[in-house]
């Protein structure tokens, strides 16, 4: 198998291909940047950024160009099957249905942010990272964007259909009242008025 097939049959085309990734046999990471290099030099590779890679496809337009959004998911939302991050502010508000203005800057709360907040270009997107209060894992996912979620919505956001969107994600992920319990001191008291209000708590398994 050479280098090149190595990748296509690992990653495929069009999805983002992290340096850090590539195990190719034994071969060094010398040797793995200077092949690198020369599949981008001869068109089968193409670089997106630095460190991340794809495998073009030719289109009647010419070459297909990377989706910066697989990049963004799987540099801070997903990693492998790993959760590492989820959508928050504005953008989560806009993915659940419960606003239709569009961000014009997609916002993350991600473990692979170590700073506050800061803002980051990722192809022609611009993110907003922030450090996650809590680790984020597999496991408290859902109720850690949950409170997330709460504790960014302003005050008297909440109407009847509102009400009936976020009742329903609740149900649907099964928050449950012992890892509210378990999480809600990471957050500030905005976070359980809004669970309140929103009537969220309703919906809350036991």
């Amino acid at each position: 198998m050479t280098f090149f097939e190595y990748l296509s049959d690992t990653f495929g085309v069009n999805e983002p291909i992290f340096s850090s990734d590539i195990k190719f046999e034994n071969y060094s990471k010398p040797w793995i940047a200077k092949q690198l290099a020369e599949l981008c030099e001869n068109g089968s590779l193409a670089r997106f950024e630095r460190g991340i890679y794809y495998i073009p496809v030719k289109t009647p337009f010419g070459s297909s160009v990377l989706n910066p959004n697989k990049v963004i998911e799987r540099k801070y939302i997903m990693d492998n099957g790993k959760a590492n991050g989820f959508y928050s502010g504005l953008t989560a508000l806009n993915r659940l249905g419960l606003s239709t203005q569009m961000p014009n800057t997609i916002e993350i709360c991600t473990n692979s942010e170590r700073t506050k907040l800061r803002t980051v270009k990722i192809g022609s997107r611009d993110v907003t990272l922030r450090r996650s209060r809590v680790k984020i894992t597999n496991e408290n996912l859902n109720v850690i964007s949950f409170l997330e979620l709460m504790n960014t919505i302003p005050t008297g956001f909440f109407d009847d259909e509102r009400k009936s969107i976020i009742g329903k994600w609740v149900r649907d992920n099964k928050i449950t009242k012992d890892l509210i319990l378990k999480y809600a001191p990471e957050f500030p008291d905005k976070a359980m008025r809004n669970l309140v209000e929103s009537e969220a708590v309703f919906y809350v398994a036991q």
